[in-house]
């Protein structure tokens, strides 16, 4: 129950994020000005009406990829049972989607930041620029390293929000051994399970990029 509780209230925070974004961001007119340069209007125009016809689904596609994620997070970090650490000889699997779960407000605080930097900000922005956008990540400085595509995904994932979710998840896991883990060992075990877990993940983004692109 708790858990669930939990759950609905990430996917609140999400549908707001979602509502802002397509209210003040990520406007009709900002993608009528970036479809109109490669389309002709007729085109544009059955897209924009298509775009208000389903507008829920993005809404009602949350809920199964969040949930999705939370689980495959959990499911990296279960594997720390095998190992047999003092501390953790009773931790549930619903310990740790409960841990995932609370780590993922840090991707609420990411959305925030980046709808503060573009609505009060960055007010000059292109479509384009907001879909490559994420806060405080090294995809912000792309044209500085490389402008291959396939390299986007990963810049992304190189971000601060990214590092403070790994910290609380080291410090959950800190905290469900009893203290009888150190932080730095805890952090150890996210990269061993989460970690691995992530870098496959990585791999494989960038491998269907690359695909489509060649």
């Amino acid at each position: 129950m708790k858990n669930f509780l939990i759950f609905v209230c990430t996917i609140i925070c999400y549908s707001i994020l979602i509502y802002l974004d397509k209210t003040y961001i990520s406007t009709s007119s900002k993608i009528f000005d970036f479809l109109s340069k490669d389309y002709p209007s007729d085109v544009v125009q059955n897209y924009m009406e298509s775009q208000k016809k389903w507008w829920w689904v993005s809404y009602a596609v949350t809920p199964v990829l969040i949930g999705i994620k939370v689980l495959l997070v959990a499911f990296c970090m279960n594997f720390i049972k095998l190992l047999d650490l003092p501390g953790l000889e009773k931790v549930k699997f619903s310990d740790f989607v409960f841990l995932a779960l609370i780590a993922e407000f840090v991707f609420v605080l990411a959305g925030i930041y980046k709808f503060v930097n573009f609505y009060c900000l960055d007010t000059d922005y292109t479509l384009e620029t907001l879909q490559t956008y994420y806060p405080i990540s090294l995809i912000n400085l792309r044209e500085q390293i490389s402008m291959e595509k396939w390299l986007a995904y990963p810049l992304q994932l190189v971000n601060l929000f990214e590092l403070f979710y790994w910290g609380i998840l080291a410090y959950g896991i800190y905290e469900l051994s009893g203290g009888k883990l150190k932080p730095v060992k805890s952090f150890g075990l996210v990269t061993m399970t989460y970690g691995v877990g992530l870098l496959f993940w990585t791999g494989v983004v960038c491998f269907l990029i690359l695909s489509v692109q060649y």
